[in-house]
């Protein structure tokens, strides 16, 4: 594991992995900015951070959201799918969406590489930016939702899961519960319904 993590490290020095798509903003600095400098040793040790959301991050969620599902879901969904499902949201839809409820970002080197959001006991959504990918970062998001709806005494959680999450849902320790189909724009896709308790 540590090996693992040391080829990571080595990498992540030689070459970012952050994506290229989208632009990286100013990083924001605030009394609450606990984060180490960019350039100093410590933020090789700290790749990425989760924090809540806030109004500069909108801008650039939505290609998150796109490419996450263009690219990341290619196996299990065709392309008129994916076009249907990543065409579903508008950024002022998005932005509706996530005004409610808790919604937390993970920044890499200062570039929002991914998002999730949960109403009271309910995970609406988690993104990662394929570049990003299979770094831990949904992982991360994840559990920072989980937290939040434990402080808040939730005693389950649900979510309805495409078929490219299943695993990862399942591993964080939900439940299936059958499969379904949804539309977006006309276009069915299938889901799963999935349920964890949290007592």
């Amino acid at each position: 594991m540590i090996g693992k993590w040391l080829h990571r490290l080595l990498r992540r020095c030689s070459h970012s992995i952050a994506p290229t798509a989208t632009a990286a903003r100013p990083a924001e600095v605030s009394s609450q900015d606990t984060r180490a400098p960019s350039d100093g040793p410590l933020a090789l040790l700290q790749p990425f951070q989760i924090r809540p959301m806030n109004s500069g991050d909108l801008g650039e969620l939505l290609g998150v959201f796109r490419q996450a599902i263009q690219v990341s879901a290619a196996a299990q969904y065709n392309q008129q799918q994916r076009d249907a499902w990543s065409r579903a949201q508008s950024h002022e839809s998005l932005i509706s969406a996530l005004s409610e409820g808790e919604a937390v970002v993970a920044e890499w080197d200062n570039v929002l590489v991914g998002f999730a959001h949960r109403i009271n006991d309910y995970i609406n959504m988690v993104f990662v930016h394929p570049n990003a990918g299979r770094e831990g970062i949904a992982t991360l998001l994840y559990q920072r939702l989980e937290d939040g709806a434990r402080m808040e005494g939730m005693t389950e959680l649900t979510a309805h899961v495409s078929l490219t999450a299943h695993g990862f849902f399942h591993f964080m320790g939900f439940t299936s519960e059958g499969q379904e189909e949804a539309e977006r724009n006309g276009v069915s896709l299938a889901r799963y319904p999935m349920r964890k308790p949290l007592i």
